[in-house]
C-alpha cells in the first residue's frame, strides 16, 4: 500500500489512514511467529477456513493488546472461528466489534498472502475465471499492459491473464452485454460491466496512468465504486 499517495489524495482523512496503517504494522509483526503452514488444497477448494484459526489467534490477540493495553475479554479463537463460518461472536461493545472487523480482516488477508507465497505450487499456471485460483475471491480490479489484462486478487494478492473481451463473473463474451465508462477525474481507470450478470470491476491502464498496486489503485478510485453500485452493478 502506498500509503503518501492515499495522504495525498484523501487529506481530510488523515487520521483514519495514519491508523490503518498503524495497524497493518502491528498486524505485520505479530505474523512474524506465525508458522504458515504447508497445505495440500488451495483455500477455494476448502469447506472453511477454521482449520487456521489455531495459527491466526495468538498474532490477532498480540495485535489487541497492543492496540488496547489489555487482553480481550473474549475468547479470540472462539470469534475467530464464528467470524470464518459467519456465525454469532462473543458478545461486546460496538467498540470492540469493530476493532475486531478491523484486526481480522486485516490480519487473515496478510496470512491468506503469507500462505500463497508458501504454497505456490497449488496455483495453476493459466487460469481463465474472474475468482482467484488461490481464495476464490473474486477479482474487483485489473490492470492493461501492452497486450494483456491481469485480474488482481485484493485478498490473497496473486495476479492472473485474463482475456478483456470477457466478463470475469458469469463469462460471457457477449458484447451488447459488456461496456465500460470512465469519470472525470480518474484518467487511465475504466469500469468494465456487464448487464447479464450486473457485476463490474475497475482496469487501471498502466500506459495512460503512473500506476500504483493493486490494493492502493482500489483505495484512490473509491468514487468510482460508488458510481458503478448507482447504476445497480455490484
Amino acid at each position: 500500500m502506498d500509503w503518501n499517495a492515499l495522504l495525498m489524495a484523501y487529506p481530510q482523512q488523515t487520521d483514519v489512514i495514519l491508523g490503518v496503517k498503524m495497524l497493518r504494522e502491528k498486524i505485520e509483526r505479530a505474523m512474524q511467529d506465525v508458522d504458515i503452514p504447508v497445505i495440500d488444497l488451495p483455500c477455494r477448494e476448502m469447506e472453511d477456513l477454521t482449520p487456521f484459526v489455531p495459527a491466526l489467534a495468538p498474532a490477532c490477540e498480540q495485535v489487541w493488546k497492543d492496540l488496547t493495553g489489555a487482553a480481550p475479554e473474549f475468547a479470540m479463537d472462539e470469534a475467530l472461528k464464528a467470524l470464518a463460518v459467519k456465525g454469532d461472536v462473543p458478545s461486546m461493545s460496538e467498540q470492540d466489534r469493530e476493532r475486531l472487523d478491523a484486526i481480522t480482516q486485516n490480519a487473515f488477508s496478510r496470512f491468506l498472502f503469507l500462505l500463497r507465497d508458501k504454497n505456490g505450487r497449488l496455483v495453476p499456471p493459466a487460469w481463465h475465471q474472474g475468482d482467484c485460483p488461490f481464495c476464490g475471491e473474486y477479482a474487483r480490479i485489473g490492470f492493461d499492459e501492452e497486450d494483456k489484462r491481469t485480474l488482481h486478487c485484493l485478498s490473497c494478492g496473486h495476479a492472473w491473464r485474463f482475456p478483456r473481451l470477457r466478463c470475469p463473473s458469469c463469462g460471457t463474451s457477449d458484447h451488447t452485454n459488456l461496456g465500460y465508462f470512465e469519470a472525470e477525474g480518474f484518467e487511465g481507470v475504466k469500469v468494465y460491466y456487464c448487464r447479464e450478470c450486473m457485476r463490474y470491476y475497475k482496469v487501471v491502464d498502466r500506459k495512460a496512468r503512473p500506476s500504483h498496486d493493486a490494493e492502493t489503485e482500489d483505495a484512490l478510485t473509491l468514487e468510482l465504486d460508488d458510481l458503478a453500485r448507482k447504476e445497480n452493478f455490484s
